[in-house]
């Protein structure tokens, strides 16, 4: 068991990994839109529906076991399995049992995966999508084919949340039947004295924290294997790269307030990428070799594995390069491979503007 942090090292721990949380979302619903704008509407709909439905394959019944849910009726069970982890991933949700075999949930806004104008922008029947694909397997997933999943309310739509209600039926669903849409004006309300809680015992703050930075690392790392499988590992690499560009260009003046970056030498911008490492519990070594040159020697590539491809190195190492041209455009940063998993940054400081 690990021993309680202090309040110093909790709010540090808020901090470095509330921040890696933040990135690798934005990574992960970065790829998502970016594959909308190049390569369509119904590219951006498979790849949601491969994401969502290898992420249940390989986490479901372990995430049943740990919440405690699997000797639930199978409405609850579904119910609470998606109201509990998506609390533990850091969305607000709502939770209404009307019966143990129909069991309401919401998502409410604003939206997690597009925030701010984003979700404007991208389709408006997404989130039909998004909910037809992982909900209505629940049944087929617990061994209950009675069970099925109506979707009542779209955010995307312009309802006020994401609704929909899990239905243990009296017969066998066929496939088709185990997901339809019914509009609903008025629905059950939110109790928050009857609705469930996560044990404070089990769940304390510190687990929490550390458990939205994986939940938002294991849905980056599945879109990136699902990029390969969909456009082959050149185009893929290709999103990648332009997605951590993007991104970086939004958010680097955002993380340099949050991790309180002061200056935009070579030492400090060397120890703002360090900042941003730590974040994703990289292991790495900082070494200045002059007041203006620096490196960095790495040694993981969170969440993918350390001999990850090259190229999908490079790809991501989009995100610090142009990060680094938004702090100090003198400022020129290089990557190469010393070996299979372990990578030489270069960080030097020219004297001269660069771009």
């Amino acid at each position: 068991m690990r021993e309680p942090l202090s309040v110093e090292q909790l709010e540090m721990l808020r901090i470095q990994f509330g921040t890696g949380t933040r990135l690798w979302s934005k990574m992960f619903s970065g790829l998502t839109a970016l594959v909308y704008r190049q390569e369509g509407h119904d590219a951006v709909h498979a790849l949601w529906r491969e994401v969502l439905a290898s992420h249940q394959d390989e986490r479901y019944h372990e995430g049943l076991r740990k919440l405690g849910i699997d000797k639930d009726p199978p409405a609850v069970a579904a119910a609470k399995y998606h109201y509990y982890t998506n609390l533990i991933g850091g969305l607000t949700m709502h939770y209404a049992e009307e019966s143990s075999k129909k069991v309401w949930i919401r998502y409410t806004a604003p939206s997690w995966t597009y925030d701010g104008v984003a979700m404007l922008a991208m389709p408006g029947d997404l989130r039909r999508t998004i909910l037809g694909t992982w909900h209505p397997r629940n049944g087929e997933m617990m061994g209950c084919p009675r069970l099925g999943w109506v979707a009542t309310k779209f955010i995307m739509e312009g309802d006020p949340y994401d609704e929909g209600y899990f239905m243990e039926y009296d017969h066998e669903l066929s496939p088709e039947e185990r997901y339809r849409i019914e509009s609903v004006s008025k629905s059950p309300p939110h109790d928050p004295e009857r609705a469930p809680t996560l044990d404070e015992k089990v769940w304390p703050e510190e687990r929490l924290i550390r458990a939205r930075r994986n939940f938002s690392s294991r849905y980056l790392r599945t879109t990136v294997e699902v990029l390969y499988k969909q456009f082959g590992e050149t185009r893929a690499h290709e999103i990648i790269s332009q997605t951590m560009r993007l991104l970086a260009i939004q958010y680097t003046h955002e993380l340099s307030q949050t991790l309180k970056r002061n200056g935009n030498e070579s030492r400090t911008v060397t120890g703002f990428i360090g900042q941003i490492l730590d974040c994703f519990s990289q292991d790495f070594d900082t070494e200045e070799l002059a007041p203006l040159k620096h490196t960095i020697t790495l040694r993981t590539c969170h969440p993918f594995d350390a001999d990850a491809s090259d190229n999908l190195k490079q790809a991501l190492f989009c995100f610090f390069e142009m990060l680094t041209q938004q702090v100090n455009g003198n400022i020129r940063i290089s990557r190469k491979s010393i070996n299979q998993s372990e990578d030489l940054w270069k960080i030097e400081d020219t004297g001269s503007w660069l771009w």
